[in-house]
């Protein structure tokens, strides 16, 4: 199923520091977007007002247009949206106090749903669709603190799934990760986009190569330039993008 996703005139500030400046970009469905810019430039602010994260931190400002669906997210209930909008964050999360069944059901047991029949339905779909399944299988009860770092993310990335979301954001989720866990995360990321909107939020410009299939260059809090990543990388539009790219700056 695809979901489309618009961003219209979208401003963002933390206190009156202003983050994102009048951004304007139409998210394609099934496809992942990658987010690139050096430190500093609204990357993570801009995935965050997307799931209305951002509006939460204290001073945080934000204005314009978020459509999901045909439906602006500001007229939907915060909790509802952050069903259809899951996040995996740069750190691996796993609920420390929970199982690795009990962290991918969590979300699922907080929508109400009790069937033990259906959680364990959910939690084994999950994990298949995060290629965790058949390494943890045998171990559902152990704590989600005992996995090691790739398979923690990919706990998170299973936890996020089991709501059934349409637009799964990643803010940098592969950079806490050794390369063989980097790996697993790309390829599972190229997996999930036949069922999901992906937008990750990435510093490695191999990585945006290797798996985007449209990036976006943000500076300053700006959206420079928005394209299929082939064109991106190897024709950019504007200067500043082929400097970045190029490593002269960033």
């Amino acid at each position: 199923m695809s979901h489309s996703l618009s961003v219209r005139q979208l401003e963002a500030w933390y206190g009156s520091n202003q983050t994102l400046k009048g951004i304007n970009m139409e998210i394609i469905s099934n496809h992942v977007t990658a987010i690139i810019g050096p430190s500093g430039c609204g990357k993570s602010t801009f995935v965050r007002c997307i799931n209305r994260m951002h509006e939460t931190l204290s001073g945080a400002k934000v204005k314009g247009e978020i459509i999901l669906d045909g439906k602006s997210i500001y007229e939907q209930d915060p909790v509802v949206l952050r069903k259809m909008v899951g996040m995996v964050f740069q750190k691996p999360n796993p609920f420390p106090s929970m199982s690795i069944y009990e962290n991918v059901v969590a979300g699922v047991r907080l929508n109400g749903m009790r069937d033990k029949q259906t959680l364990q339905g959910i939690a084994e779909k999950s994990l298949r669709m995060a290629a965790l399944w058949d390494e943890v299988k045998d171990r559902l009860n152990y704590s989600g603190m005992s996995l090691s770092g790739g398979q923690q993310q990919r706990l998170c990335i299973a936890r996020a799934l089991a709501v059934e979301p349409s637009v799964l954001l990643m803010d940098e989720p592969a950079s806490a990760l050794d390369p063989i866990a980097t790996l697993h995360i790309e390829e599972l990321i190229r997996q999930l986009k036949e069922d999901y909107t992906i937008l990750i939020v990435t510093h490695n410009m191999q990585q945006a190569a290797r798996i985007a299939d449209s990036t976006a260059f943000f500076l300053s809090g700006e959206l420079i330039e928005h394209g299929p990543t082939s064109g991106i990388f190897t024709n950019p539009k504007d200067k500043r993008t082929e400097d970045y790219i190029t490593g002269r700056f960033g």
